[in-house]
């Protein structure tokens, strides 16, 4: 086995060294073409702009965290939309109108330039690729920007739901408390009670000065309603309290609404590159040249030994 192994090796290296020169030929010949074909002249070069950033005033729903959350953010089709149409990506990449499918090979192309994904550290990272290098950077701005607008607008819909339902709480607590004094002022007006405690008091000390007479029938006025205005006073306190308590929470819902809050926090910020990220030339000419070499010492080796078959057959 060992010497069979050496004698396939000892015969591809004697191969090699017949053939040496065609192959140098062709390495060099390999190397020149995708060079060339590599160049700017046959690929558009693009510039590589980057950003990082880490949530920031958001919420997690359910089991998804803050980053996962604000990743959706990011990939949403109306922050995607926005982007495409305030670059013009669809004549930026040259796609216009006129093109096939339009919208299909125009977010093909934007997914293949634009890369958003969650990092292992719990940031987000934001890469785009473009053959602007100015744009590029413009972009990955724009779309943090588009980010936060998405997110404060969502943030703005649930805190109006919020809002919206403490109105409708402070309007039903409202009406409770004004059903609560226009009783309470009714009793009073009906009875001439101003304060029920101090008019008890002098009424006390006028029967018990009198032994009878106008006091004993304040007295009797007040047993009949004194518990009714006493339970309505009470309802009426616990009213105002909770009623100052959503007051309260409607005052600080409003005061979000307000706010102009941002969802990002940008730890590595974009700029203009000045050095082309794609393509990476010399990886596509070391590829291309061993590849033509492996190529066409397969088509040798194959010769030769149609060669010898034929000899061995005469």
């Amino acid at each position: 086995m060992n010497q069979e192994n050496e004698f396939n090796t000892d015969s591809l290296y004697h191969l090699a060294l017949k053939w040496r020169w065609h192959l140098v030929a062709i390495a060099i010949i390999s190397s020149l073409a995708s060079a060339v074909f590599s160049s700017s002249t046959f690929i558009e070069p693009k510039f590589k702009s980057t950003a990082v950033v880490y949530p920031v005033n958001i919420v997690p729903y359910s089991n998804e965290s803050a980053t996962e959350q604000l990743l959706q953010m990011f990939q949403s089709a109306d922050v995607k939309n926005k982007i495409i149409d305030k670059f013009d990506l669809a004549n930026h990449y040259g796609l216009g109108d006129n093109s096939k499918e339009p919208n299909s090979r125009l977010i093909q192309e934007f997914n293949e330039n634009v890369s958003i994904s969650k990092t292992e550290f719990e940031s987000i990272s934001i890469e785009i690729l473009d053959k602007d290098p100015v744009k590029a950077c413009k972009m990955v701005n724009e779309i943090i920007a588009e980010t936060n607008l998405k997110c404060r607008e969502l943030q703005r819909e649930k805190s109006q739901e919020m809002l919206d339902m403490q109105a409708k709480q402070l309007a039903i607590k409202k009406t409770e408390i004004d059903s609560l004094k226009s009783q309470i002022s009714r009793i009073r007006l009906a009875y001439d009670i101003i304060d029920i405690g101090s008019q008890a008091k002098e009424a006390t000390r006028g029967l018990m000065a009198s032994k009878g007479g106008e006091a004993s029938r304040m007295l009797s006025k007040m047993q009949e309603v004194g518990a009714e205005l006493t339970a309505n006073n009470a309802k009426l306190e616990a009213a105002l309290i909770y009623y100052v308590k959503i007051k309260s929470a409607y005052d600080d819902i409003v005061g979000d609404l307000n706010k102009e809050l941002t969802y990002t926090n940008v730890v590595n910020k974009p700029f203009v590159a000045d050095v082309k990220s794609y393509p990476i030339r010399w990886i596509i000419v070391l590829i291309s040249t061993l590849a033509s070499l492996f190529l066409g010492f397969i088509i040798i080796s194959f010769s030769e030994g149609k060669k010898k078959n034929f000899n061995r057959s005469r």
